[in-house]
């Protein structure tokens, strides 16, 4: 089988990360922040919830660290925690990268449906995804550059547009430093803003330097929760919770309130740039992840084919097609606060997984090599556990803005959990029963080298 080639550096694992958790559905998730919360202080409960990440940053350098591979999660949970959890929970949390992809679909089609209202919201979103796989398909330099960018012009730009509305609002802060509300639940909804840094993992073997990975999580939190933190302060001191109320276009709201038309379509253009980087950083990342887990023979080996310039390809048509799909249950459905919570939950979880993984992985690998050390010996893994353990529960509970008040969260993970199960007891089996043949369905072809 083919392999993957290590032509990315610092600079795209970083807008990787940042990229993948900078999406448009987070100015959704801000404004369900700002609900929690009152007055100007929602940010507090944003950086709140980044600091937190970064204990699971670290958890993730350090497994990265010790076994780089694209089908990082599968190999760390595998050899930390055990086979049957391992592939069942891999399976469950590819459920988050999609969901994210659906709801960031959601907010695209309703944000350009707002300016151009003569054509449906769902044809621009199956033209971005195409625009996406078709830039994949061209090779993971031409998608890592798409990425560099695009998420730093995103970054830059939203910054320059939050200072620029906090310089042009006058009126006083109300209580910028005193966090009210339920803290709590804000918190636990925050981290979805922070959701997918940890998708860069699986560019593992594509990055030319594994140290990389690790600053670039690093790195990117820290941008995100600058970015963020201050559009969430300029959004509350201008608007207020309730001016914002449920709208589905808020980043919008803002730009026309600050400054008029022109603010407007800035804030269009942002939304539609952060999308594109979240369509194309998770289909680069999810689909190592598929062709990773093809080659261990976990998936069926259709998804480890790669094309002529050493692209997951057929990984990525099922990306994109499972991906219309539920945009388009979304955007009729407009239930995206179930994939809020559902998204906030799935990647608490798969914090304290990462930090289950590292403690294993020190007891049964205490003397290999890692290119990424924790500092303070098991603090960091044994404080995350508890952290995201409650802000999880938090999550999965949550019924703000869903129908009836009832936390539709619960049934849909559990019904992914149910999935994920049978088809790890019943159908993985067969597949590692099957060898290989050469030629043959079970092996890639070989590109030529260009």
């Amino acid at each position: 089988m083919s392999t993957l080639r290590r032509v990315l550096g610092y600079r795209t694992a970083t807008s990787t990360s940042a990229g993948l958790a900078f999406a448009a559905i987070n100015f959704l998730a801000a404004v369900q922040v700002a609900g929690y919360m009152l007055g100007d202080g929602a940010w507090i409960a944003l950086v709140i919830a980044g600091v937190l990440c970064l204990l699971s940053a670290a958890n993730f350098s350090e497994l990265n660290g010790v076994l780089p591979s694209a089908a990082g999660i599968r190999v760390w949970t595998r050899q930390g925690i055990g086979d049957r959890f391992s592939l069942t929970f891999t399976l469950v949390y590819l459920t988050t990268i999609l969901a994210v992809i659906a709801a960031d679909s959601f907010v695209l089609g309703t944000a350009i449906q707002a300016a151009i209202p003569g054509v449906s919201g769902f044809f621009w979103i199956c033209a971005f995804l195409l625009l996406t796989l078709v830039a994949n398909l061209r090779g993971v330099k031409v998608a890592g550059l798409v990425q560099d960018l695009t998420t730093y012009l995103l970054l830059l730009s939203l910054a320059v547009i939050s200072i620029m509305v906090l310089v042009h609002v006058h009126h006083a802060f109300i209580t910028p430093f005193s966090p009210r509300g339920n803290l709590f639940e804000a918190v636990a909804v925050g981290v979805f803003i922070f959701v997918g840094f940890e998708w860069v993992t699986p560019l593992a073997e594509e990055m030319a330097d594994t140290k990389a990975i690790s600053r670039g999580m690093f790195t990117a939190l820290g941008l995100i929760a600058i970015a963020f933190g201050l559009f969430m302060l300029a959004m509350t001191h201008l608007l207020g919770d309730r001016a914002l109320g449920s709208s589905l276009v808020p980043q919008l709201l803002v730009g026309r309130a600050a400054f008029g038309a022109f603010g407007f379509w800035w804030m269009l253009l942002v939304t539609v740039i952060t999308a594109g980087t979240t369509f194309n950083g998770s289909f680069v990342s999810a689909s190592r992840l598929l062709y990773a887990m093809a080659r261990e023979r976990t998936l069926p080996p259709w998804f480890g084919r790669l094309n002529q310039r050493f692209v997951p390809s057929n990984a990525l048509f099922a990306l994109f097609s499972i991906s219309v799909v539920l945009a388009a249950l979304v955007y009729l459905s407009r239930l995206y606060q179930v994939l809020i919570y559902a998204g906030s939950s799935l990647e608490a979880i798969m914090y304290v997984v990462a930090a289950l993984a590292v403690l294993g992985l020190k007891r049964r690998l205490p003397d290999a090599a890692r290119a990424f050390r924790l500092p303070f010996g098991k603090v960091i893994p044994w404080v995350s556990i508890p952290v995201f353990g409650v802000l999880a529960l938090g999550a999965v509970t949550a019924t703000a803005g869903l129908p009836g008040n009832f936390p539709w969260t619960v049934p849909l993970l559990f019904a992914v959990a149910v999935v994920a199960t049978l088809y790890v007891t019943f159908y993985a089996p067969r597949l590692k029963q099957q060898r290989p043949q050469a030629g043959g369905q079970g092996s890639a072809p070989e590109p030529e080298r260009p």
